[in-house]
């Protein structure tokens, strides 16, 4: 006969593990090459985004969450395919709350994501955190592009994708508010005005709302003041009133940790995010230099990591690692050795981070990764399914960090 507390436990263990159960995450693999370790997919140090994955939950249980994630990167992000990847898996989980900001990349004449398009007739001067001028600004975009045309338009069409609906009912438009700045109008498909909401705002941001969703906007300037002789534009928040996931990815080509800790409001304006998370991948540019120094890499990854927490004092990091890969037809030497200090800052600083380099094959994967087209031509950059695979990797870790904390409540 089982004894009565006995079986009292036993209920208690079962209902417990059924309410777990319902909460944990099933995310598998699209593909496995085989050549991963994918049993080293995880957050390293993960009790440090507990915070974030608290709000995850919450947002699964209760559906009552925005959740905002901010991960900023090179190239590696600017065509969006890891984090477009991550993006979607995620929003499918826990909600679809926008695409969130976006980038006037292709107004700067570089490439620019697949699932939105900016464009306009006229001139723009762009500036770029990787240049050494400061001529203008460096907003949240890492970029920004500035016109002295008093009647200037911005065209910005967002595309639905993985049956999501990215369509949006109220846009945040990043730009300078000054005595010498035109003013903003926002028209929708229709060239119905949006409504300014004139609250009290941030001095580098306004507020647009529509009584209905739309995919497409011109954004145009005027002039009201004869002392309004410019505008500088960073880049556009995209909502759509629901609760869930806002995943922005900000992509510079070329950048490197002290690019963006050099980028005069791309700091300061991160907070206008509430971020919940900073995930950041950057080194592999720093692997590069001739004379590369861990020392020196350790100082800029701490200079930016000091100034992002100075702004966002109670956000979790998760500091990532890039892949291994070929720098003029050879084996980088160098990508090791800066997997090796990221990590080590991110032990001693306690942060958690995502060892991508290890994940993916470690030393010499990159030849792995060529040989199933993963890895393109310049040896460098990857496809676009070495991207998407990345991605599904990043979300497998984060996912992962999820069910354990869920598992361990």
């Amino acid at each position: 006969m089982i004894k009565k507390h006995t079986f009292v436990l036993w209920v208690t263990l079962l209902i417990s593990f059924l309410i777990h159960s319902q909460d944990t995450l099933v995310f598998k693999l699209p593909k496995v090459y085989g050549f991963e370790n994918i049993q080293n997919d995880t957050i390293s140090n993960s009790i440090f985004i507990n915070s974030f994955v608290q709000k995850l939950l919450a947002q699964k249980i209760k559906k009552n969450q925005k959740i905002n994630i901010l991960h900023i990167g090179d190239s590696h992000l600017q065509a969006d395919y890891i984090t477009h990847t991550s993006r979607v898996a995620m929003q499918k989980q826990f909600g679809n709350a926008g695409r969130g900001f976006i980038t006037p990349l292709k107004i700067s004449k570089s490439n620019e994501p697949f699932n939105y398009q900016t464009s306009s007739p006229n001139i723009w001067k762009s500036l770029r955190c990787v240049s050494s001028k400061t001529t203008q600004p460096i907003g949240l975009g890492g970029m920004s592009i500035k016109t002295y045309d008093s009647s200037a338009s911005i065209k910005i069409k967002t595309y639905n994708t993985d049956s999501l609906d990215y369509s949006f009912n109220k846009i945040i438009v990043y730009h300078s508010k000054n005595d010498s700045s035109f003013v903003l109008n926002i028209m929708d498909s229709s060239s119905n005005n949006l409504i300014n909401n004139q609250l009290p705002e941030l001095p580098y941001r306004s507020t647009f709302t529509s009584s209905n969703n739309t995919s497409v906007i011109n954004i145009k300037t005027s002039k009201t003041d004869t002392n309004q002789t410019n505008l500088t534009f960073f880049g556009t928040l995209l909502e759509n009133g629901q609760t869930g996931i806002l995943y922005h990815s900000i992509g510079i080509n070329g950048a490197k940790y002290k690019d963006f800790s050099n980028a005069s409001d791309f700091c300061n304006q991160s907070v206008s995010l509430s971020p919940d998370l900073i995930i950041i991948s950057l080194g592999t540019n720093e692997s590069f230099q001739k004379n590369y120094s861990s020392e020196v890499f350790y100082n800029e990854i701490d200079t930016l990591v000091k100034k992002l927490t100075y702004y966002n004092p109670t956000t979790p990091i998760i500091l990532t690692t890039p892949a291994n890969s070929f720098y003029y037809h050879n084996i980088n030497k160098n990508l090791p050795l800066i997997s090796q200090t990221i990590i080590k800052y991110a032990v001693e600083k306690k942060i958690a981070y995502w060892d991508l380099f290890s994940i993916t094959g470690g030393n010499t994967s990159a030849i792995q990764w060529k040989k199933a087209n993963l890895l393109s031509k310049d040896g460098i950059h990857f496809t676009k399914d070495g991207y998407i695979h990345q991605g599904n990797l990043l979300t497998h870790a984060i996912f992962n960090a999820y069910n354990k904390y869920v598992s361990n409540r």
